[in-house]
């Protein structure tokens, strides 16, 4: 229910704009490349877009399962999730992007964002219990370390097209994305069941995704008003070429897979912009 009232809300906030940039506009008049005079629709060199995006999330992170400590070592390909065949919503706000107009019909694109996260390792630390059996000192688990990361990132280049109408701009153009995401694990000094400490890991576990590829890009953005408009693109034909790393422990053999995934027509996004 939240993200509806969420895109809701963005609704209502463009066509405010709208309005009031409609009103503005009329006093701002400008000769295009159209000959035509009215409002500056058209981006032109020098200008910068940014946009919300919505649609599915870009971060690769299929396949990330630490390697465990007291068996086998997952075998998990790395996949390629932010290509999915039924699971897509517009109601979900996935990134930004950015594009500087370089000229009047060419933009550079660039998008992404990254995550990280870190807990600490504690040691655990024994019970004290006196000779009746009693407890003294309490016993304290041991914090198992967790790091995580998450990032994203895509550069590109778009060429835009005039139509009939003033608003409406169809684009084509590229990108070159690339992804990484670790998960690594370390289980300090534990307590085990029969109050024992004992060793479970000499060094951290993590596993590494890295990912990277190519996308054809096309796209269309319709302004609403003279600073704001709405834009849909798809990616007729994606490459991603992902590789992990497994590491079960210092000194020990990494496991290596990899993945291949070639797409068409199957990774689309809405998005709601703003000109500068």
């Amino acid at each position: 229910m939240k993200k509806y009232l969420i895109l809701c809300f963005i609704l209502v906030f463009a066509l405010t704009s709208v309005n009031a940039q409609d009103r503005d506009s009329e006093h701002h008049h400008y000769k295009g490349d159209t000959c035509k005079v009215g409002p500056r629709f058209a981006p032109q060199a020098g200008d910068f877009t940014v946009a919300m995006i919505f649609g599915r999330g870009a971060f690769l992170n299929g396949g990330l399962v630490v390697p465990s400590s007291s068996a086998a070592v997952s075998s998990a390909a790395p996949y390629e999730n932010s290509v999915d065949t039924n699971d897509n919503s517009i109601t979900n706000m996935v990134g930004a992007e950015g594009r500087y107009y370089a000229s009047n019909r060419f933009a550079i694109t660039m998008s992404g964002g990254a995550i990280w996260r870190h807990t600490p390792s504690q040691l655990a630390i024994p019970a004290v219990i006196d000779g009746g059996g009693n407890t003294i000192i309490p016993a304290y688990n041991a914090v198992v370390e967790d790091e995580r990361i998450d990032a994203s990132f895509s550069v590109g280049g778009q060429w835009l097209f005039n139509t009939k109408n003033d608003r409406l701009f169809p684009y084509i153009g590229f990108a070159f994305p690339f992804d990484y995401a670790r998960r690594s694990m370390f289980e300090p000094i534990t307590i085990d069941t029969n109050g024992n400490l004992a060793v479970n890991d000499l060094g951290a576990r993590h596993v590494d995704i890295t990912a990277f590829g190519v996308q054809a890009v096309a796209g269309v953005d319709y302004y609403v008003a003279k600073d704001v408009f709405f834009g849909f693109d798809i990616k007729p034909v994606a490459y991603t070429y992902a590789v992990s790393v497994k590491t079960p422990g210092p000194g020990l053999f990494n496991l290596e897979s990899d993945t291949n995934t070639l797409s068409f027509f199957a990774q689309f996004s809405f998005k709601l912009g703003f000109k500068f």
